[in-house]
C-alpha cells in the first residue's frame, strides 16, 4: 500500500487488510514523505503492518508501490490504494482463484464505488469487463481494471515495471500490457465487488483534466512504449486513442473549456482524419467562445 497523507482515510483501508478472513499475509505500507499523521496511524497497528518510510516523496504512487513489492516474500502480491477498502473475504476468494489457475499472471475483481465518506453507488465498470481470457483489445476502449483489486503472481507487477516508464501518472496501463505480452491466457476475473473504490468529488481531479473522462495521456504512452505489438494492431491503437480523444473533447466542451477542446482535437483528429466529429467539437466550442464575448 503506497501512501502519501493518507490520514483521513488510511486507519479504514488498514482495518479492512486485517479483518481479512485470509491471514498469512503480510501488509507492507510504504510513506511517501507524507507531511500529516500517516506515520503515526500505521505506526499505531504495531507489528501488524510493516512500515517503510521514505525520506523524499517520489510524486508518483507508483514508485512507493514497487518499493514494497520489493520487499514482498509471498506467492502473491495484492495492490490496495490508501482510500479504498477489501472486502474480509478479498484475499480469500482470490487466492483461491489463482491456485486454480496457474496459467494466469494477474487477477481482478470487480469494486464497489464509494463516496467520499464510504457510501456505496453501484459497481464500478458494471458491465464493461470481460471474463476470464485475453483482454488487449477491450482494456484499448477502457481500462476496467480497478487497482484495489488486483492479485498478480509472485514478482510480475515488477517484472513489467521493467518495460515500462514511471513518468506517467497513470502507468499501471502499461504494466497490464507489459503484462499480457508474458500472458497468453490473459487476466482472470473474479464477478464479484470484493473491494471498494473511493471516488471524490470532482473538484479533488481538477489538475486531470487529460485523463477526464478517458485517460489519453496512458494511451499516447502505450502507443510510444510499443508495448501493445502482438496483441493489438498499429490501427486499433490510433483508433483508440481518436475514439479517446472524442470522448473527451465532447465532455469539455459542456465545460467550456475552449483551450482542452483544442487539445484533445489536435491529439485525436491527426489519428483519424476521416472522422470530422472531432473537428466539428472544435467548430462548437470556438463558436460558444465567441458567443460568450458577445
Amino acid at each position: 500500500m503506497p501512501v502519501y497523507n493518507g490520514a483521513a482515510t488510511l486507519r479504514q483501508a488498514v482495518e479492512s487488510v486485517l479483518a481479512q478472513t485470509f491471514t498469512d499475509y503480510e501488509l507492507i505500507l510504504v510513506d511517501d514523505a507524507s507531511t500529516d499523521d500517516s506515520a503515526a496511524i500505521a505506526r499505531s497497528f504495531g507489528d501488524r503492518v510493516r512500515l517503510v518510510q521514505r525520506a523524499r516523496n517520489s510524486g508518483l504512487c507508483e514508485i512507493a508501490r514497487s518499493e514494497g513489492l520489493a520487499l514482498a516474500w509471498g506467492r502473491y502480491c495484492a495492490l490496495l490504494d490508501q482510500d479504498d477498502l477489501w472486502a474480509p473475504e478479498k484475499l480469500q476468494r482470490q487466492t483461491a482463484f489463482m491456485e486454480a489457475h496457474p496459467e494466469l499472471l494477474l487477477s481482478h475483481t470487480q469494486a464497489w464505488v464509494m463516496d467520499a465518506e464510504g457510501r456505496r453507488n453501484g459497481i464500478r465498470h458494471e458491465g464493461l469487463i470481460p471474463p476470464t481470457g485475453p483482454c488487449a483489445r477491450e482494456l484499448l476502449d477502457h481500462c476496467f481494471i480497478t487497482i484495489s483489486t488486483i492479485m498478480v503472481r509472485g514478482r510480475a507487477w515488477l517484472d513489467a515495471g521493467e518495460a515500462t516508464s514511471l513518468k506517467s501518472a497513470n502507468s499501471d496501463f502499461l504494466y497490464f500490457f507489459s503484462l499480457l505480452r508474458k500472458s497468453p491466457a490473459g487476466f482472470g476475473f473474479l464477478a464479484e465487488p470484493l473491494a471498494s473504490y473511493r471516488r471524490w468529488p470532482q473538484g479533488m481531479s481538477r489538475g486531470r483534466w487529460k485523463w477526464t473522462p478517458e485517460d489519453v495521456p496512458a494511451l499516447i504512452d502505450l502507443s510510444r512504449s510499443g508495448l501493445w505489438k502482438g496483441l493489438v494492431t498499429r490501427r486499433q491503437v490510433r483508433a483508440a486513442i481518436a475514439r479517446a480523444c472524442l470522448i473527451n473533447a465532447e465532455h469539455h466542451y459542456y465545460e467550456g473549456q475552449f483551450r482542452r477542446v483544442l487539445y484533445f482535437v489536435l491529439r485525436g483528429w491527426p489519428r483519424r482524419p476521416l472522422d470530422l466529429r472531432l473537428p466539428g467539437w472544435l467548430v462548437k466550442a470556438a463558436a460558444k467562445k465567441v458567443m460568450r464575448r458577445k
